[in-house]
């Protein structure tokens, strides 16, 4: 994927989700967290809808705003699938689709291990223009190298392979993921990358989910607003690539910051993610926000231990 130059901020992605909300009464089931970290799978049945604008502050020239939208849908209690679309916005320049993605993960083991396993996949239907930080891998930036006219016509597509750990302790959660990408056209030399989380869940998630095993609708939201707080950190960066693989602080992206999630019913939630870059390849400062919504089904059978 290619970035751009700056813009200044717009926000716009967070309400198209409110369309979605009015039709159900099924029980919630558990949210991830994280912005670029993929946790467990969904429960089955359970539909998680997300608005995801950020703010970035670029490394030269003015800054810009990027936003994703993403419905992701429990298949099975082990298997998820979704699909996401992103655009940007750079200031002077008009606001640009960057393309669609296509995701699946499948979680291996049926019942709830020490390091839980699931294999990821997706397919990056991109254009050059792309912006939003998903994931970063390989060497170099990612800014805009030609101009926008031109890039958001020429293809970006790639196969992004994730092999995931995860782990619930009660609230306490923690993720890693080992994320591979490999281009679709051009050299196929793959780059490599990382993302990790670790995460205390608000004590909301587990009065939301007592009842879920009994009649739908009897949970009560908590009585303090620091019930509904979840709070961590997350970490994603580069890992080289195929003929250079590792860590390279001078030619590779690396971010890291806290996040932050209210929990406004037992179904909304919204998430922040300010998030600074440690090395020179990096942007200096990603401000990551989101509003997520999820109904349907119930939570994933692998209750942690």
């Amino acid at each position: 994927m290619s970035d751009v130059p700056r813009v200044s901020f717009a926000v716009r992605m967070a309400v198209v989700v409110a369309a979605f909300a009015l039709a159900t009464t099924s029980s919630p089931a558990q949210m991830t967290p994280y912005f670029s970290t993929i946790h467990r799978p969904l429960g089955k049945g359970s539909v998680m809808l997300m608005a995801l604008p950020d703010l970035q502050k670029a490394r030269f020239g003015p800054n810009f705003a990027t936003g994703m939208l993403m419905l992701e849908y429990g298949i099975t209690a082990q298997w998820t699938a979704g699909v996401m679309v992103e655009g940007q916005k750079i200031s002077g320049l008009p606001a640009t689709y960057g393309g669609s993605r296509v995701n699946t993960w499948f979680h291996l083991f049926k019942d709830d291990r020490l390091l839980n396993l699931t294999l990821y996949g997706e397919f990056e239907n991109l254009n050059a223009a792309a912006l939003y930080k998903m994931e970063v891998a390989g060497f170099g930036p990612e800014d805009l190298l030609d101009p926008l006219s031109v890039a958001r016509h020429t293809a970006a597509r790639t196969f992004e392979q994730r092999v995931i750990v995860y782990h619930d302790w009660q609230r306490l959660s923690a993720s890693f993921d080992f994320v591979r990408e490999t281009p679709l056209q051009g050299p196929r030399t793959s780059g490599y990358g990382y993302t990790w989380g670790v995460f205390v869940n608000p004590r909301s998630m587990n009065t939301a989910t007592s009842g879920m095993s009994g009649m739908a609708g009897t949970a009560k939201s908590p009585a303090s607003p620091t019930d509904r707080l979840g709070y961590g950190v997350e970490m994603l960066g580069a890992l080289g690539d195929g003929h250079r693989f590792g860590v390279y602080p001078n030619e590779e992206q690396h971010y890291i910051g806290p996040v932050i999630t209210y929990d406004l019913s037992p179904r909304w939630s919204l998430r922040a993610e300010p998030a600074f870059g440690l090395t020179k390849m990096s942007d200096p400062f990603v401000l990551r926000l989101g509003v997520a919504y999820m109904f349907g089904g119930r939570r994933s059978s692998m209750r942690p231990k």
